[in-house]
């Protein structure tokens, strides 16, 4: 079965405190990754020791750019024309509604209803554990056990930064949820199937 509807798989570093100092988004349509980005991010304020060592990212690297604000606005546009998606969502979707409280007036693609949420994700540390039965929920974990890492560093070497191949850079994790997600999309008859596995309410008719 291939998504007839985009799914973007997003990973953001940062934290509340500091703010979102890097944003990935890797998309998938049709089976295929066909949409990706990132940008590192100025923080609101110095970037603590841990975050430095876990990104490689540090205030004189950061401060070289517009802050997160500036990508909201594609954030909602993704949005309204898909469904979000990251592995433990709530880390993702907590900080975005901490800069955009809300999408605006989008639709909910699995009920076919109005909704003004970021929701309904799709997770991929739920989607690992039941489709697949992975019982891990470490990111590099999953990918190990579901043999995708050649596949991971194929599509990083065409669509990462040079220096952001690697595991806690923001693209290249959102990469790696895209392709559990991509990789569960294949195993199930259409995406109500993955839903309904993931305990997501849908309407009564098959919609995908």
């Amino acid at each position: 079965m291939k998504n007839e509807i985009p799914i973007y798989a997003i990973d953001f570093e940062g934290s509340k405190a500091i703010g979102i100092v890097e944003f990935g988004v890797a998309g998938i349509l049709n089976g295929d990754i066909f949409f990706s980005d990132t940008k590192i991010c100025a923080p609101k304020k110095s970037i603590d020791l841990k975050t430095r060592k876990i990104t490689g990212i540090t205030d004189s690297l950061a401060g070289q750019n517009p802050p997160f604000e500036a990508h909201c606005e594609m954030f909602s546009s993704l949005r309204q024309n898909g469904i979000f998606a990251a592995h433990n969502f709530h880390t993702e979707d907590s900080l975005l509604r901490h800069y955009i409280p809300s999408a605006g007036r989008v639709k909910n693609f699995f009920t076919g209803k109005d909704t003004l949420s970021w929701s309904p994700w799709i997770d991929s540390r739920i989607v690992s554990r039941q489709i697949f039965s992975v019982e891990s929920e470490k990111l590099s974990d999953v990918v190990s056990e579901l043999g995708l890492q050649d596949e991971l560093d194929f599509y990083a070497e065409k669509i990462c930064p040079a220096t952001r191949k690697k595991w806690h850079c923001a693209l290249y994790d959102a990469l790696a949820s895209a392709l559990i997600i991509k990789l569960a999309i294949r195993e199930v008859t259409n995406l109500n199937a993955l839903a309904e596995a993931l305990k997501i309410e849908t309407r009564e008719s098959s919609l995908f």
